[in-house]
């Protein structure tokens, strides 16, 4: 809901195209999909033990976000689900590297370089203000608001 009501007022809905929007809205759906309710630090301190192992293969970098990514192609590939069939090699991973950069920009480790690469987009665009923000920012931005003002609603 608040992604949408975000790319819609903000004109970003209107400038993209059917599979971006399918991607934003993906992501969104599935940004915190299979969340576990713990934190990074907490992962990282419980070591090996999470999961049996699984720990160390998913969250090396620690980025429960990079699971939730993984959980959603899981999901879209399920056989009985098939969510991406007939879809080109291309556009399908086109569409999975969108959807993926937009749910690991949800990843609060990350946080002042998103706001650096909004300050530098907001320098430029007070240079000229033609200037339009790159649509997979803009999509990474706006789950990433939607993401941290959940806390408010």
């Amino acid at each position: 809901q608040t992604t949408n009501a975000l790319a819609t007022s903000t004109g970003t809905m209107a400038r993209l195209d059917a599979w971006e929007r399918f991607a934003l809205l993906s992501a969104a759906f599935c940004h915190d999909m299979d969340k576990m309710g713990v934190s990074e630090e907490f992962l990282s301190k419980a070591g090996d033990s999470t999961h049996g192992g699984y720990k160390d293969l998913v969250f090396r970098d620690p980025l429960q976000e990079k699971h939730h990514a993984l959980r959603a192609f899981g999901i879209m590939a399920d056989r009985d689900i098939r969510t991406l069939d007939g879809v080109s090699s291309a556009k399908y991973y086109q569409f999975r590297s969108s959807v993926s950069k937009i749910i690991l920009a949800t990843d609060m480790t990350h946080h002042s370089e998103y706001i650096s690469r909004l300050e530098e987009f907001a320098a430029h665009r007070g240079e000229d203000p033609a200037v339009e923000m790159s649509k997979q920012l803009a999509m990474e931005l706006m789950v990433k608001c939607a993401d941290v003002s959940n806390v408010i609603k």
